[in-house]
């Protein structure tokens, strides 16, 4: 049985629009603040940038927590590599999978239990509902959500529990896409901010490098597992 595509349509405006309340706050904060909240933005991102930085611990939370809510792991995988190139590449890539899989679990049984009897709260009046069933092919269209470049980790993350894909299945597909991306990212900045534990050029350059060609790969993949899938269609 193939997996109805209006009803993952259908869930994934749910989700987008969660998304979008989100961003609309974020858009009338700075519209009644004007400058001034701008500027405390800015000024809120540098201190906890410094925090963070010097508080290796409570970067890494940060990963585990606040990709939950919505806000881009990109920055926070910058501050990893970063840190990574004063305390060690390959401990910060340690640390970035161990936050990751903190994420996925608890993401995934937040958007299992009160996320999705939230939406069924909001589906209620409408003609919409959430799947109470999975699709069979269930984990062939996670590979392929996983592997699709440009869609945010946390938005799959939701989209998979509403589905109620196995919660071992989720793991053990999620864990290394998102582990062997993240560590490419976590890498790169490495490679390029450099450190007391990455000092040499040639090392510096054997990171970034190292760090292109796994994010190079995982798109690749990505991108030829969405070809067959949609030829299968």
């Amino acid at each position: 049985m193939e997996p109805n595509p209006k009803k993952l349509f259908q869930l994934a405006l749910c989700v987008l629009f969660l998304f979008a309340l989100l961003f609309i706050v974020y858009l009338s904060f700075v519209a009644i603040a004007g400058e001034e909240g701008k500027l405390l933005i800015e000024r809120g991102w540098v201190s906890f940038k410094n925090f963070v930085l010097q508080n290796g611990f409570w970067l890494f939370c940060s990963i585990a927590i606040l990709p939950g809510f919505i806000l881009p792991v990109a920055p926070l995988l910058t501050l990893a590599g970063y840190w990574g190139g004063e305390h060690g590449p390959w401990l910060a890539c340690l640390n970035c999978v161990l936050a990751l899989a903190v994420n996925l679990c608890w993401t995934y049984w937040f958007a299992r239990k009160p996320g999705r009897s939230l939406i069924k709260v909001i589906l209620s009046r409408t003609k919409f509902n959430v799947p109470e069933k999975p699709p069979e092919n269930l984990f062939q269209w996670a590979f392929v959500l996983r592997l699709t470049p440009g869609v945010p980790f946390i938005f799959t993350n939701y989209i998979l529990a509403f589905l109620k894909m196995p919660f071992g299945s989720y793991l053990l597909l999620s864990l290394p896409i998102l582990s062997v991306t993240a560590c490419g990212y976590v890498l790169i900045f490495a490679g390029f901010f450099g450190g007391e534990q990455v000092e040499e050029s040639a090392e510096r350059w054997a990171y970034a490098l190292g760090g292109v060609a796994l994010i190079v790969a995982m798109t690749l993949l990505g991108r030829r597992l969405t070809g067959k899938n949609k030829h299968a269609d």
